[in-house]
Parts: C-alpha cells; sequence; structure tokens
C-alpha cells in the first residue's frame, strides 16, 4: 500500500517542480469574442491555426513590454543658514 502512495507523491511533486508558467507570445488568433489562443510566435503559425475557422489574428495587447527604464531618485539639496 506504500509503494503507490509514495510513487503518486513523487509523480505529483516531478509535476509541480517541472512547470514553468504559461508563457504569452507575441500574436493572438481569435476563433470568436470568447474563444482565443496567445501561443503563437509568428504571424504565419497563428494563420495556420485560423484556416477554416474563419477566425482573425492580431497582435498580443497582453504581452509584457520591456520594463520600464530606471529611473535615478532626485535629491534636493537644502541650503542652510548658519547660526551665528
Amino acid at each position: 500500500m506504500r509503494i503507490p502512495t509514495v510513487l503518486a507523491a513523487a509523480l505529483f511533486a516531478s509535476t509541480l517542480a517541472g512547470s514553468t508558467g504559461a508563457q504569452a507570445a507575441a500574436w493572438c488568433a481569435w476563433y470568436n469574442a470568447y474563444t482565443y489562443n496567445c501561443g503563437f510566435y509568428t504571424f504565419e503559425q497563428c494563420q495556420y491555426s485560423v484556416i477554416g475557422s474563419g477566425g482573425a489574428c492580431a497582435r498580443n495587447v497582453y504581452e509584457p513590454g520591456p520594463p520600464p527604464a530606471a529611473t535615478a531618485p532626485v535629491r534636493k539639496h537644502r541650503k542652510y543658514r548658519r547660526a551665528n
């Protein structure tokens, strides 16, 4: 009874360790108003997917862009008068 349990736990752990998350690509295939797939890296891949289904391809608006440029904080220098 222990061996199947240990095997199931090991399989579950390896599945969790191997997942890297979903990656959005540059192109989305829209099959209708509610069904789309944003997993295409080229326009041609997207076009082949929608052939015959009446769908359309469009740029992925949800694809993360480049990170914003880091700006240095502005330091304001104060001038103090000396007490005499």
